[in-house]
């Protein structure tokens, strides 16, 4: 299931989209509606959306300065701009802040259905493309847990669950913990937190002068306490310790 984030200063026309988006495709959801930039921010913390759509011109902040915001803090989404063809011009500079398509006004079920099925292909590439992909540096997993692997390598800073992968894969949560497990050999929730700690060193060894908090940010932790604690439990010492001897105990 896509979440998907409206965000449009004119009410009709962002429940309208929204309307239309989960009448043409029932995989996608849209999980909150925003007027302005601002509210589209704090929506998007709190949802953490496949898709973001908003329009350029909206009070307080713009589509663009949202999504330049969203960028800053590492949001990992497909940015979408709503815009009519005499503001396209000036839309093409979301080139610079990661837009990935654009909805040109008036929206019709035509031009939604097309920039549904883009964004799918680009989010959520067939599975036996992914298994191509992962040959090489993954034992032969399935299909699902291959998929599984590669959205914890592609997406680990958001906040990823058993249930909603499963949810996303139409299967249940306990079939794809036993499946995940007994192929990976360790427990999804070991994995991702194995996977973002080796990250967290990445980024300390690179750039030791970062604070922890932001550290924790980037891999996935809005709780820098529990960073901490999962960083000790994977690496035997603290990020701080860490970053002083670069080395695991």
């Amino acid at each position: 299931m896509l979440k998907i984030l409206i965000v449009e200063d004119e009410y009709m026309s962002r429940t309208g989209l929204g309307h239309l988006i989960e009448k043409i495709d029932k995989d996608c959801k849209v999980v909150g509606y925003a007027e302005d930039g601002y509210e589209g921010m704090k929506l998007a913390k709190e949802h953490n959306p496949d898709i973001i759509i908003a329009d350029i011109k909206m009070p307080r902040m713009n589509g663009l300065d949202m999504f330049k915001n969203l960028r800053k803090v590492k949001m990992k989404c497909c940015f979408v701009i709503l815009t009519g063809y005499a503001e396209f011009e000036f839309a093409q500079q979301g080139i610079a802040v990661g837009i990935v398509e654009y909805l040109l006004k008036p929206v019709t079920v035509s031009k939604v259905r097309d920039l549904l099925e883009t964004l799918k292909a680009r989010l959520d590439p067939p599975l036996e493309m992914m298994a191509k992909k992962e040959e090489l540096e993954e034992p032969p997993y399935s299909l699902l847990v291959s998929k599984v692997v590669h959205v914890i390598k592609e997406r680990y800073q958001e906040k990823l669950t058993l249930e909603n992968l499963a949810d996303r894969y139409s299967v249940t949560p306990e079939y794809l913990s036993g499946l995940f497990s007994k192929e990976v050999g360790k427990p999804f929730i070991n994995y991702l937190k194995e996977f973002r700690i080796m990250k967290a060193k990445e980024i300390l060894q690179k750039e030791g002068g970062k604070k922890i908090y932001e550290v924790a940010f980037e891999v996935g932790y809005a709780d820098v306490k529990y960073f901490c604690r999962v960083f000790k439990e994977i690496t035997g010492i603290t990020p701080r310790k860490y970053t002083q001897y670069g080395v695991d105990k």
